[in-house]
């Protein structure tokens, strides 16, 4: 029946795509030139085609016609963007060759929702935004220290909310079912109302919306299926208030939570053995309060944010604790098992306030001062199903990290001639950071060891400049030339040695090319860098550790530098046929050899190479029923694991994939039918080491999706 059903997709979508263009055609939507495209990149309002360095857009419209509820199945669209995800709401987000890896530190690539920040210190787990009712997504390539401060060493994405609308009532109702070959069926259902308050002066946007996410790993212990199966649930509200001419006040809240049974761990038969089971809940509430003041010649922004984040975390760990002597000791059945426990919450206030000039002159600034605070609490324990004592003992305190910081930042840009222009910038930016708390002694330990009191303290601070060169030499084009730094704190591990890493730093230049041609028929964008990454934080054990006895620590391990490039087209093939063309090249290796990595190595969890190819077209089925097709190619290289020390040298494998989607567009509803992973591809994505289960591409899905508007 799946392979029928499958069989049947495929050649509906093979058989309109050929056909298309024998159809009556229809004039496509007016294609959205580059020079009228506004984003807030730089944190004020400017036409794409002005902002100084590498940056993607992608619309509204372009996010509900590819049909993806979150960036992680669009990755590839956008050049060097990469996102390991073992779990729902367990993204690790890379940006030009800049890999997070599995042990601790801040995230590498800057996430944002409207204006508050949703990056969170050694959490290792990129918050999934869902993608509905979303205005635009401004992905940042290179290090935006500047403007968006500590973490932004690769990049920045920032993803825009649709405004409220003061003058007009709408609503939409969206759903969806779908098969996973070989494992679960799933559905979801969201729906979107906004409703102005007081015309021209108050409007309410709300966004809510449910996810049952199937599974397709078995236990092949307790013969359960599809055991990685989850649900999340979200709800934003938008509130505008316009009290004058020249205030705005917004008030965003945003809840989301995710339900995940197991992580996607699995062998290439999509079964593990599973002793224990490893679920996970991520639960986040966010509050951001942006007010916006024209004073004269001067904008006034302040943006107050909360966020209050919680996840719940079982690791299983059977596989590492399986040797001598640990078997014999706590787990001494062939049905024990070992798992790792944490639960940790952190508390995230912030407050950013900025003075903005207006666009009149040669001369426009930007300048600000920034307020983090980030109050943690974790408990972590070992968790044994043959065992009554522990191995390692668990950890009560504020680690990983408490942390303040603070920060100066400022820009300014002068036109040096009507085509050329100049911005330079700076972030003065300090951290305090401390880790309190108490380790719980070892199982192993004699009857009344005291617990360790851990009371880590460090400071660390930056200044992160950038300098832009613009030339508009035509109106629709332009050529940039860039050089910024991007910082990263260091922090603290969870073992005895060594307690502390060091931060790291990377200066990057890059030139690129954008504009349109052909009347807006080829848009493009080329950008040629080159980095310089210091002090590179990376994973490893401590000294005579094995896997069993130690956690994973961070370290800092020496310098990598190299080149990368990215590209991306559009073309209008025809009045309804467009290609969609894109490729994110890196070569960022280690220049010296460690004890963790030799020179030539390349960072851990990085592809090389990343590319997509999407064709889209519109047209009639008939008279006054127009339809859209659309397949979508993506591809990424091989990425490698290495721990030199540790006898560590694994890759995953490249990965391929195809999706496809086939629909009925009336005014006021629509209809899809869609597929991801045709090919059915089972490719390693996250590669396991000490005995743990790879990570790999779900399998093919085949779905149908409606969507109605009032």
């Amino acid at each position: 029946m799946k392979h029928s059903l499958a069989k049947w997709y495929l050649t509906s979508v093979a058989s309109a795509v050929t056909a298309m263009s024998a159809l009556a055609q229809t004039e496509a939507p007016e294609r959205t030139q580059l020079d009228k495209v506004e984003v807030t990149a730089s944190k004020r309002t400017q036409f794409v085609v002005d902002v100084p360095y590498s940056v993607s857009v992608i619309g509204g419209a372009e996010i509900a016609d590819r049909g993806v509820t979150d960036i992680q199945q669009m990755q590839s669209v956008v050049p060097s963007l990469f996102i390991n995800q073992n779990a729902p709401g367990a993204s690790r987000i890379q940006l030009r060759g800049l890999s997070q890896g599995v042990g601790y530190g801040a995230a590498l690539v800057g996430t944002y929702l409207d204006e508050i920040s949703l990056n969170m210190p050694d959490a290792q787990r990129s918050l999934d935004v869902p993608l509905v009712d979303m205005q635009r997504i401004e992905v940042l390539r290179g290090p935006q220290g500047t403007l968006y401060g500590d973490g932004s060493m690769g990049g920045t994405i920032r993803f825009i909310t649709r405004a409220p609308k003061l003058d007009k009532f709408e609503a939409q109702v969206e759903a969806g079912y779908g098969q996973l070959s070989g494992g679960g069926s799933g559905w979801r259902a969201n729906g979107v109302v906004n409703v102005p308050l007081s015309t021209g002066v108050a409007g309410l946007r709300l966004v809510a919306g449910h996810e049952d996410l199937p599974g397709w790993v078995d236990n092949s212990v307790t013969g359960a299926q599809d055991i990685n199966s989850a649900k999340r649930d979200y709800l934003r509200g938008k509130l505008l208030v316009k009290p004058s001419e020249n205030v705005d006040v917004t008030a965003m809240f945003f809840h989301t939570e995710t339900d995940t049974k197991n992580n996607s761990g699995s062998s290439a038969d999509r079964t593990i053995a599973s002793y224990i089971a490893s679920p996970t809940n991520d639960k986040t509430d966010l509050f951001n309060l942006v007010v916006n003041a024209d004073l004269g010649g001067i904008h006034l922004i302040s943006s107050t944010g909360y966020v209050d984040r919680r996840i719940d975390t079982t690791a299983e760990l059977s596989a590492i604790y399986a040797g001598y002597p640990f078997k014999t000791l706590v787990m001494p059945k062939p049905t024990s098992g070992g798992a790792y426990r944490q639960d940790m919450s952190q508390k995230i206030t912030t407050e950013e306030l900025r003075l903005e000039s207006d666009d009149k002159g040669p001369l426009t600034w930007t300048a600000g001062a920034y307020y983090r605070k980030t109050d943690t609490h974790s408990v972590t324990s070992d968790v044994w199903t043959d065992a009554t004592f522990r191995l390692q003992g668990g950890y009560d305190g504020n680690a990983p990290t408490n942390v303040r910081q603070t920060a100066l930042f400022g820009e300014l840009t002068y036109a040096l001639a009507p085509l050329w222009t100049v911005t330079g910038g700076l972030r003065s930016f300090r951290e305090d950071a401390e880790n309190v708390g108490t380790k719980l002694p070892s199982g192993f330990a004699p009857p009344g060891t005291p617990s360790t009191i851990y009371n880590d303290q460090a400071s660390y601070s930056a200044n992160t400049p950038r300098l832009n060169l613009l030339w508009r030499y035509d109106p629709k084009s332009a050529l940039y030339l860039t050089t910024s730094k991007g910082f990263r704190s260091g922090g603290f591990n969870a073992t005895q040695t060594p307690r502390e890493y060091g931060p790291e730093d990377i200066l990057t230049t890059e030139i690129g090319n954008r504009g349109s041609v052909l009347g807006d028929r080829l848009q493009y964008e080329v950008a040629i860098y080159h980095s310089r990454y210091n002090n590179v934080q990376a994973q490893d054990l401590a000294p005579g550790c094995t896997p069993a006895t130690c956690q994973a620590l961070t370290v800092n391990s020496g310098q990598a530098s190299g080149p990368g490039m990215d590209i991306t087209l559009s073309a209008a093939l025809t009045k309804s046929l467009t290609l969609d063309a894109s490729l994110g090249y890196s070569d960022l290796v280690y220049d010296v050899n460690t004890a963790e990595r030799n020179k030539g190595d390349p960072l851990n969890y990085v592809p090389k190479m990343t590319a997509s190819v999407s064709l889209s077209q519109r047209f009639q089925w008939a008279p006054a029923m127009p339809g859209m097709v659309r397949l979508d190619y993506q591809h990424s290289d091989p990425t490698k694991m290495i721990i030199r020390n540790q006898g560590v040298n694994v890759s995953s494998d490249a990965v391929d994939t195809l999706n496809a989607r086939i629909g009925l567009e009336m005014p006021k509803w629509q209809v899809y039918l869609e597929g991801r992973n045709l090919t059915n591809s089972n490719s390693i994505t996250f590669p396991g080491i000490f005995g743990l289960p790879d990570f790999r591409v779900a399998p093919r899905w085949l779905g149908v999706t409606a969507r109605t508007q009032f």
